[in-house]
């Protein structure tokens, strides 16, 4: 898993200020029929998270396995698994979404707090197994809680 902070231009044109990528490599889970949570980012207190988007940069897939054909994935907090990102099916042999919006929510953090994304798995099949995928996670996070005033 990576997170980059993109470039002024990218965030202007992107409406993100972090891009996460999480690759199949990430996924550890071996007992089948089990969901991962993997952490995207620490929050700090006074954050906002708004505008979360996702690209399926790389299907996922497990080669030679054509009936592993769900690998969903949702993006939210520890409290609301799918808060900024619903359901969405990046795996090869499925109903493949390239791009999907949030959910339009933002929230804002009076305490830290983790962004994470969650890869839901199928019956008789292990995540550990897919062997190719990327997904880009792109957030903005507006920090005011270290906002001083400046000098507008």
């Amino acid at each position: 898993m990576k997170v980059e902070i993109l470039p002024f231009e990218e965030r202007i044109s992107l409406g993100a200020t972090h891009r996460c990528r999480v690759f199949e490599s990430d996924l550890t889970q071996a007992a089948a029929n089990t969901a991962q949570v993997i952490k995207l980012m620490d929050l700090p207190a006074g954050s906002i998270v708004r505008n979360v988007a996702l690209v399926t940069h790389q299907t996922f897939a497990a080669s030679g396995d054509a009936a592993f054909n769900t690998t969903a994935v949702t993006v939210g907090d520890a409290g609301t698994a799918n808060l900024f990102v619903t359901s969405t099916e990046l795996n090869a042999n499925g109903a493949v979404v390239r791009t999907k919006a949030g959910t339009g929510t933002q929230k804002a953090y009076d305490a830290a707090a983790v962004l994470n994304v969650t890869f839901n798995a199928m019956a008789l099949k292990s995540l550990v197994n897919l062997d190719s995928g990327e997904l880009w996670v792109f957030v903005e996070i507006v920090s005011v809680g270290s906002y001083d005033g400046g000098n507008i």
